[in-house]
């Protein structure tokens, strides 16, 4: 079986097991916000332990090295080039979603940015923005539940709508159909996500650091964080009428991930005339 065979099995599982996870999730009692079910809480938690391993003796020196070693400048190159090469996904997201206007500006930014493969974005500070798009979000905004809680071994937090948003993804990838064999494939997989990783923990280095040493239950907390995290990007920017989770909590507005602005809500600049 190929790579592709493989990834075209897997996508049929994970939409089948969203597909009765979904079902599942219905109750009698509906509560405000993003639902917290974690069905699967220990196994979970395992899962957790092991990245937590992965983290303090890994991710966390690594990205402690990567940010005081790499200028400013170099290291924000690197977050070009990782936004660059993920265009594709972003715009065909955008279009399934209906949303033009990011599908257009994220298409402006490949094109002029690919001038320099991505390492310097041209339009930084000028009327385009970065807005992340993912299949798991265009099944969100097409009223598709989030399913059970899920903790990925090594790629942390997700649920079973992303998960499969992961899977579907992958087709959206111009490299999936550019890069042949195995082997050279799961290199780049390996790669790119490790690579963000390390430059996602190192602009949150603190924060991060921080958020670990005041949680009582760290794993509960950074469940809450996700999943008012993906509520807020699925809406885009849009008020949210009923902002509290499951548990009454507002751990997002407490933790939101460095980024570039705007990026994390959705929201997208105002052009000026």
């Amino acid at each position: 079986m190929n790579f592709l065979s493989r990834i075209h099995w897997a996508a049929g599982v994970l939409f089948v097991l969203v597909a009765l996870a979904g079902c599942a999730t219905q109750s009698e009692e509906t509560t405000a916000g993003p639902q917290i079910y974690d069905p699967i809480e220990p196994v979970n938690r395992m899962f957790f332990a092991v990245n937590e391993t992965v983290d303090t003796f890994m991710l966390q020196p690594t990205a402690f090295v990567y940010k005081t070693a790499l200028p400013d400048p170099m290291q924000e190159m690197v977050r070009n080039f990782l936004r660059w090469l993920r265009s594709p996904v972003v715009i065909a997201n955008s279009l399934l979603q209906g949303d033009t206007d990011n599908a257009g500006n994220a298409t402006e930014q490949f094109f002029v940015n690919g001038i320099t493969v991505g390492l310097i974005d041209w339009g930084h500070g000028q009327d385009w923005g970065y807005r992340d798009e993912d299949f798991g979000q265009t099944l969100g905004l097409h009223g598709v539940d989030g399913g059970p809680y899920l903790v990925l071994p090594l790629l942390g937090p997700s649920n079973g709508r992303d998960l499969v948003g992961r899977v579907v993804d992958i087709f959206f990838d111009p490299l999936t159909y550019i890069v042949s064999g195995p082997g050279a494939q799961n290199a780049i997989t390996i790669g790119r996500n490790g690579t963000e990783a390390v430059d996602f923990r190192a602009r949150n280095f603190d924060q991060i650091n921080e958020l670990k040493a005041s949680s009582l239950d760290y794993y509960a907390r950074l469940r809450s964080i996700y999943l008012q995290r993906r509520d807020a990007v699925i809406r885009n920017g849009e008020p949210d009428p009923e902002p509290l989770t499951a548990d009454g909590s507002k751990e997002f507005e407490d933790f939101t991930p460095s980024d570039r602005p705007n990026s994390v809500t959705g929201e997208l600049p105002t052009k000026s005339n």
